[in-house]
């Protein structure tokens, strides 16, 4: 339980900086910085596989990484889903939608942890896919009405339960897809 909290309190805290980035620096610059950082991750990765000790990246991926898992793989799978985000849709859109990602997966993970009283599939609590709908949605209503940011939340929390894809990777271009269509028929 403390390793998912402390990987899901630098998830959080990964995804509202890479957020913040966009919304500052803008959508030009943040893709260039994104596709840096994916070429970076993918060489590190290799590295990590090859037996190479990186000593930063080392002590990350001893504490946070699961078990049996690629080095690096969640950090790299977000990076994908904000890059293509910010590569499909405005900044401001990109910058919402990644921090729905950030605020619903880590506050999914955390409450489903600490209170699994009803599992909906595999390891998904109801009570951690509420927790992560709500966090998501007070959070992006800071930013965009509430009413362009329900719709996105709740299918991203939809999406999160049932995608056999990387979370990480389809739930920012999903909440900013739902964001851009709720805009043009509302």
């Amino acid at each position: 339980m403390r390793l998912e909290t402390e990987r899901n309190i630098v998830h959080l805290a990964l995804g509202s900086l890479i957020a913040a980035g966009v919304a500052y620096y803008g959508r030009e610059t943040s893709f260039l910085v994104l596709s840096a950082l994916l070429i970076l991750g993918g060489l590190l990765q290799r590295l990590e596989k090859a037996g190479k000790k990186i000593p930063v990246i080392d002590w990350f991926l001893d504490r946070m990484e699961r078990k049996g898992v690629s080095p690096g793989a969640g950090t790299i799978s977000f990076f994908i889903g904000a890059w293509a985000t910010v590569l499909l849709f405005d900044s401001y859109t990109a910058f919402v939608s990644i921090l729905i990602l950030a605020f619903l997966d880590s506050f999914s993970t955390i409450v489903g942890m600490a209170f699994p009283l009803h599992y909906i599939r595999k390891n998904k609590t109801l009570e951690g896919t509420l927790a992560g709908f709500l966090a998501a949605w007070i959070v992006s209503s800071l930013f965009l009405p509430y009413w362009l940011t329900f719709p996105a939340c709740f299918t991203s929390a939809i999406v999160e339960l049932y995608t056999p894809v990387d979370d990480n990777i389809v739930l920012p271009p999903v909440s900013a897809g739902v964001i851009t269509l709720t805009r043009i028929l509302f």
